[in-house]
């Protein structure tokens, strides 16, 4: 029975490996349809990237979130 059951877990974990591993391909191998235009203004992305940085910061330090 427990042979059966590491079977099982076998063909799933390859199962899952090639279903990544297709995904992995079909989405390098789709063709770009253009990029996309960030609308975002340059201001307003270095504003968020820095609070990012610091939240970051804070979560690793326990300064945020810890107890």
């Amino acid at each position: 029975m427990v042979r059966l059951i590491l079977v099982v877990a076998f063909v799933a974990v390859v199962a899952i490996a090639i279903i990544a591993v297709l995904g992995t391909m079909m989405a390098v191998a789709r063709p770009s349809a253009g990029k996309d235009v960030d609308d975002m203004p340059a201001k307003f992305r270095r504003i968020t990237y820095v609070l990012l940085v610091v939240l970051l910061f804070g979560v690793t330090t326990g300064w945020l979130g810890g107890v």
